[in-house]
């Protein structure tokens, strides 16, 4: 069986298109991972790689999560569990949103890396293509609130991308079926 020129042209854009996002993911996941070489420190010799892992994806929270502590998503929760400060007799509220960017921040890399795995092996690759658009979304709304206007737009034209890769999948995955039942049947089967 003979493909056309259209499905094997579709194949090669839905390839490139995977191939290109599951490289963009992983890059970005291990300069994430490696953030610590960023930072300038002098080396330790008694750290090992799971601790230069931890500090490097510690100094990308902190340093990232530092723009949201003037926006209105650092939001204090003023009731249970609150701390009780006893210097001053007052609650202590939590910064509510601080946390929740930091644990978003803080599993941003695993995710980067969980999508170039899905992209580069093709594992649950359609699904990993709508979460890594919406994921994109998030992050270029996250950017939004610190000011951030040109990362914005370049995760909003990812997301976009992303998606332009999802509608050409499925047509590469629909012209695969249809030109597989207008074959001619195979002798002997």
């Amino acid at each position: 069986m003979s493909q056309g020129y259209r499905q094997v042209e579709r194949f090669w854009i839905s390839f490139v298109v995977r191939l290109a996002f599951g490289f963009l993911f992983l890059i970005a996941a291990l300069n994430v991972f490696t953030y610590l070489d960023t930072k300038n420190l002098p080396p330790d010799p008694n750290r090992g790689v799971v601790e230069y892992v931890k500090q490097g994806v510690t100094h990308f929270k902190n340093d990232l999560s530092k723009p949201y502590a003037k926006t209105w998503v650092n939001f204090k929760w003023k009731f249970w569990p609150a701390k009780y400060d006893e210097k001053t007799g007052t609650t202590v509220g939590i910064d509510l949103g601080k946390e929740a960017i930091d644990w978003f921040l803080l599993g941003m890399p695993f995710i980067f890396f969980l999508l170039a795995f899905c992209f580069l092996t093709g594992f649950a690759l359609r699904p990993a293509m709508r979460f890594g658009a919406f994921y994109l979304v998030l992050l270029g709304l996250g950017k939004y609130v610190t000011g951030d206007a040109a990362t914005t737009l370049q995760d909003f034209f990812f997301a976009f991308l992303l998606c332009l890769g999802l509608y050409l999948s499925s047509e590469e995955k629909q012209a695969s079926k249809t030109s597989a039942a207008s074959a001619p049947p195979i002798p002997g089967r």
